[in-house]
């Protein structure tokens, strides 16, 4: 893991969980449906190969990144399209960098 994926998980609106998860407060809450679920944290945890394949085949990188933030958070189809559309840009930069720390060499966990 590199200096800047530890700097990015010791920011205060992340937390470690005990399962290797990362819990992520948003600072704009996201409605994900018409019938008021509204998200104010996403929980991120490993990626797996069929998330790694998805993210590959992506052409363009903004579409990679917002993959591998549906694919981490296990939102994908209709509620990931809608988590990624309600996201402040500030949000999906921190979601994408937390994201990211799943990718790194060995890495197993999110610590």
């Amino acid at each position: 893991m590199t200096a800047d994926q530890k700097s990015i998980l010791n920011d205060p609106r992340v937390t470690n969980n005990a399962d290797g998860t990362v819990s992520v407060a948003l600072s704009s809450p996201v409605a994900l449906t018409t019938d008021g679920e509204v998200l104010s944290s996403i929980q991120l945890g490993p990626l797996n190969g069929q998330a790694m394949v998805d993210m590959i085949n992506y052409a363009r990188e903004g579409d990679r990144i917002a993959s591998i933030i549906k694919s981490s958070s296990g939102m994908v189809g209709p509620k990931g399209d809608a988590l990624i559309k309600g996201l402040s840009g500030p949000d999906f930069l921190l979601l994408s960098e937390v994201a990211s720390t799943f990718l790194g060499s060995g890495q197993t966990t999110g610590q």
